[in-house]
């Protein structure tokens, strides 16, 4: 069951993509997507792991010839990867954000303290399981469509992070989790602006994962 879901998965994005230009993309798009955002391929026996890097893989192949959805060259080319980026718009949301994610009770104030042996491993699987293809979706993905669609920046940087965020409202309890929504938009603006400067979802990435690893290792 596991083996048969996995390859339906992984070959229907390059089907629909050929059903037609604009149509075809957004059901490849959402091929890609839904299974994994409500556990589809968990439920017929995948783990996690392969659901995400199988994903990954099948979006990057089934795109790879259309630069106006996902410029694939662009998107892993270490010489645009921008370390300062990512950490210049990690410092801005942390700057706005923090203080907006205490305000309306998304989260507390006050500082855990974990073992230290794990953070390299908590890190290591925060980039590479939800911040890498959560930007490859959503920024190298959504954001490019979009702005290939409409020819303006600040509408596919506020369509994409308006997406990501509405992606976090099943993350619960409560149900739908607005807090969360609210958040993770403001945070997708500032992941998109690191992805925008040179279309590179490894910058990106960086900036969701210190995020995500701040959030997982400091705060409660």
């Amino acid at each position: 069951m596991a083996y048969f879901a996995i390859a339906i998965y992984v070959t229907l994005p390059f089907f629909l993509l050929r059903l037609h230009r604009m149509w075809g993309t957004v059901a490849a798009i959402l091929a890609l997507w839904l299974p994994i955002e409500f556990r589809i391929l968990s439920a017929a026996g995948v783990p996690a792991w392969a659901a995400i890097t199988a994903g990954m893989l099948a979006g990057v192949f089934a795109l790879r010839s259309r630069t106006d959805i996902f410029d694939v060259a662009a998107a892993f080319n270490f010489r645009r990867f921008s370390l300062r980026d990512a950490a210049v718009n990690f410092a801005l949301f942390a700057a706005l954000g923090l203080p907006i994610a205490v305000a309306i009770g998304f989260i507390r104030v006050g500082l855990a303290f974990p073992d230290i042996r794990g953070i390299p491993v908590l890190v290591a699987t925060i980039f590479l399981f939800n911040a890498l293809p959560e930007e490859i979706l959503f920024r190298g993905i959504i954001q490019q469509t979009i702005e290939s669609a409409c020819r303006n920046r600040t509408v596919a940087a506020i369509g994409a992070a308006l997406i990501f965020g509405a992606a976090h409202l099943n993350n619960g309890p409560p149900l739908p989790n607005y807090k969360y929504f609210a958040v993770a938009t403001l945070a997708g603006l500032f992941y998109g602006r690191a992805w925008r400067a040179h279309k590179n979802v490894l910058t990106s990435a960086v900036t969701h994962t210190l995020v995500n690893a701040v959030w997982r290792i400091f705060l409660s």
